[in-house]
């Protein structure tokens, strides 16, 4: 009798047209055909710090909007990353660190320097200072990486966000 009324529970719940639902309440997809996401990708150029941080923020800028040499929009980003030591043991020795992020962005059209949109995404990662000096250095090489990664991702949000105005 439970297997009967889950049959037509989901028979019940299949006839509603879902789509329709959610599209009657103003849902629109970042990714879809006339979201915010595709009518922005391939029409931003970038300019970010000459780093290490600077050129993989740049890359994942790429992956998530596209790469243009000149685009209808620029979008300058300055990075702040810091470093803290969090966990000293007792002798003294630093083993974790802390590396939170900042990355003030503007989001202008090519040649007007009067923002659209601007915002700072903030963000932090650590990383363990366990082992050898090759390993803790690789270590905070990919937790930089990482941080440009999310704090770029988190721009790309905030673009999107904004772009609805736009």
């Amino acid at each position: 009798m439970l297997s009967s009324n889950r049959r037509t529970f989901l028979t019940h719940f299949a006839a509603f047209p879902i789509l329709g639902l959610i599209a009657s309440c103003g849902f629109t997809p970042v990714y879809g055909t006339h979201g915010a996401g595709k009518t922005l990708r391939g029409r931003i150029a970038y300019r970010a710090p000459n780093t290490p941080e600077g050129f993989r923020l740049r890359t994942r800028l790429e992956d998530r909007l596209g790469r243009v040499e000149l685009g209808d929009y620029l979008l300058t980003v300055q990075l702040e990353i810091q470093k803290d030591a969090i966990v000293i043991s007792s002798a003294q020795d630093i083993n974790r660190f802390n590396l939170p992020g900042k990355a003030n962005w503007i989001l202008t059209e090519t040649g007007d320097d009067t923002p659209l949109a601007s915002g700072i995404a903030q963000t932090f990662t650590a990383y363990s200072a366990f082992g050898t000096i090759v390993a803790t250095r690789e270590a905070q090489d990919d937790a930089r990486d990482r941080l440009a990664v999310t704090l770029a991702d988190l721009i790309v949000t905030d673009i999107i966000v904004a772009s609805v105005g736009l």
